[in-house]
């Protein structure tokens, strides 16, 4: 819960784009959730939930170890999140514009990027400390199961492109 407060709450301190005053005020009469943002809610959910218990079930099998399959489950799907928090921020769109070889700025970065490192230093308090390993039965990670959890952020980049293209943020 706090990691995902320290994630999302940046987004609320970015700038808007600059075609937001240009669209016509949102029908009374619609749903709040279309049926393209329904599409988002569902494809990211899944994606989430096959990443969380298979990544668990993978770490579960490799080390027999419950403790570190909780923490690499939980790691790699923080990971995902990141990279979906960047995909639909504005700080997101810069990057994908920088790399396109557009002239772009990054606009109000700071706050996203405070975000995100926040959520990477309350990751390795929590998988690291000992306190929080008997709390939430969980246990440190090496270096090379950090490394591991990243892995799923890759596939969420290929997502994020996919259900912003279905739904986009603008």
């Amino acid at each position: 819960m706090v990691n995902s407060v320290a994630m999302t709450v940046p987004l609320a301190f970015e700038p808007k784009s600059n075609r937001v005053m240009q669209q016509p005020p949102r029908n009374p009469r619609e749903p709040l959730l279309s049926k393209q943002l329904l599409w988002r809610i569902f494809a990211v959910s899944a994606f989430n939930w096959i990443l969380i218990f298979g990544m668990f079930e993978w770490a579960r099998r490799t080390t027999g170890d419950i403790a570190i399959a909780r923490t690499i489950a939980i790691q790699a799907l923080i990971a995902g999140r990141i990279v979906y928090l960047l995909s639909i921020s504005q700080w997101g769109k810069a990057i994908a514009a920088k790399l396109r070889g557009k002239a772009t700025t990054i606009k109000d970065a700071p706050v996203i990027t405070l975000g995100i490192v926040g959520s990477i230093l309350l990751q390795i308090i929590f998988s690291q400390w000992s306190v929080m390993n008997a709390l939430f039965q969980t246990a440190p990670l090496s270096l090379n199961q950090w490394l591991i959890c990243l892995i799923p952020a890759l596939p969420m980049i290929g997502l994020a492109i996919f259900v912003n293209r279905i739904d986009p943020i603008d």
